[in-house]
């Protein structure tokens, strides 16, 4: 494993929106500048939560009492997000810089 050291999540998360690959199917966060987060899965779930960078990774409370503690691996080619508490990968399909899907959408 190669994890992003805090330098690198700083550049990657802080105001980007990351496209996740949840077996063939896309999911979207977006991490403001500030600690609110934003994620809209495959499902049409959306969630909002606060983020925050933390030793070898980030963590976020989400609003409906989920933490997610996520470290990026990374090797050539590919990034890939690791669950730090339970044994769950996800790929990285991309980063889009901004809030690319318009997130929070409204209901």
């Amino acid at each position: 494993m190669a994890i992003l050291d805090q330098a690198a999540l700083k550049v990657l998360i802080a105001g980007t929106t990351h496209v996740l690959d949840r077996n063939g199917k896309e999911a979207y966060v977006y991490f403001e500048t500030g600690d609110v987060a934003h994620m809209l899965l495959d499902d049409g779930e959306a969630r909002q939560g606060k983020w925050t960078l933390a030793e070898g990774g980030y963590v976020v409370d989400w609003d409906n009492g989920v933490t997610g503690r996520w470290a990026l691996d990374h090797e050539a080619g590919e990034i890939t997000y690791v669950n730090r508490d339970r044994d769950v990968k996800v790929r990285l399909a991309g980063i889009l810089f901004g809030n690319a899907k318009d997130l929070p959408r409204a209901a």
